[in-house]
């Protein structure tokens, strides 16, 4: 029998303090059917948009909404094969959707996406966008950077140091729509524990507000009130860029029995906060 697991869900997505308009997208989608949270779980992402206004934003809400579709849309897979079908048809979407308008031609989008099923967290991501897990005092990156700088690092060119004033740090290796076939990253399941806190994030937020700092406001608030105490932080550090942050408490990692009035009933699927999406039928 599925475990189900209670969840506390925090959210806030913001334009930033240098930028006109807001390329990021937040998707957050907790199933009401039993056979989709059985088999599917809840699912969390932040999408970060590139390629100017009309484009980015356009490329960041499209490739949310469909994984979502394709993620929910057939439930006899295993949950990180599903995953990494829906990225991939994420890609062809946001390719699809550029190949419409001249003016969108090169579009693209980070995902970063984390499913909370049967007491487990799966994660998958294309780019920057990150999934950290806060727990016991700790926060540990459970999504691996697709950046340049990451690379550098991981060939030992580069300290971290280094790597947070590095004139190529925002230079991305893969995203969505960049090319024809994109290899997302999966991460192998992690138990979860009473108490930990999932956040998903664009680099607007990581970018500006240090992991120790980020790690307080987590641990400190209320989800929501923490979304809200991050991207505050990342906007009185200046702001630079859009800036989103997804929080998910684990109340209790696991019970057998079902029950509606057990967890939080949020909207079936949100993109942004201002901005609710009827849920998808496929």
């Amino acid at each position: 029998m599925p475990i189900e697991v209670a969840l506390e869900i925090g959210h806030r997505t913001d334009v930033g303090r240098r930028r006109d308009h807001n390329e990021d997208c937040l998707g957050v989608y907790r199933p009401h059917l039993r056979d989709e949270i059985e088999h599917r779980g809840t699912l969390l992402a932040v999408a970060d948009g590139m390629g100017g206004y009309a484009a980015g934003e356009v490329a960041s809400h499209k490739a949310i909404e469909v994984i979502v579709e394709t993620f929910y849309g057939d439930l006899d897979g295993g949950i990180e094969s599903s995953l990494r079908r829906a990225l991939i048809r994420a890609n062809e979407a946001v390719r699809e959707e550029a190949g419409k308008d001249s003016e969108r031609a090169g579009m693209g989008t980070t995902i970063a996406v984390a499913v909370i099923c049967d007491g487990d967290v799966i994660v998958a991501n294309v780019g920057d966008s990150r999934v950290y897990l806060a727990r016991g005092g700790e926060l540990k990156q459970l999504s691996h950077d697709h950046s340049w700088v990451q690379e550098l690092l991981e060939d030992g060119k580069i300290t971290p140091e280094e790597a947070k004033r590095h004139p190529m740090r925002n230079v991305i290796t893969r995203s969505l729509g960049g090319r024809p076939e994109v290899e997302p990253e999966t991460q192998p399941r992690r138990r979860l524990q009473d108490g930990d806190t999932i956040l998903i994030c664009s680099d607007g937020l990581w970018g500006m507000v240090p992991a120790d700092r980020i790690l307080e406001l987590v641990l400190r608030e209320p989800v929501q009130s923490a979304a809200d105490a991050l991207i505050d932080a990342a906007n009185e550090a200046g702001g630079h860029d859009n800036v989103t942050a997804v929080v998910c408490r684990i109340l209790n990692s696991g019970y057998d029995d079902y029950d509606d009035d057990a967890t939080e009933q949020l909207e079936p699927f949100q993109l942004q906060d201002t901005q609710p999406i009827p849920r998808i039928d496929v």
